[in-house]
């Protein structure tokens, strides 16, 4: 039986929105107030400025697996044409 080792690949950020500008969340990292980000509104719903958020991304450590080995196929199959 093959051992699977998981790692903790997500990250949660706390952000402030500076302001809302052409359907974009301009948003500053609490940690990091000289940065900003834009991110799509109609991604998150509605939200103004000077909400905070918690931001929490995770990498689909099985999904990015079988993307690769996809990709790898298709790169086998073209070499042997």
């Amino acid at each position: 039986m093959r051992s699977i080792t998981m790692v903790d690949t997500s990250k949660t950020v706390v952000m402030i929105i500076d302001r809302v500008e052409n359907g974009y969340l301009i948003l500053i990292p609490r940690d990091h107030p000289d940065e900003m980000i834009q991110f799509p509104q109609k991604y998150v719903g509605e939200f103004e400025e000077g909400d905070i958020l918690e931001l929490s991304i995770r990498k689909d450590e099985s999904a990015t697996r079988e993307a690769r080995d996809r990709i790898s196929r298709m790169r086998e199959r073209l070499m042997n044409r």
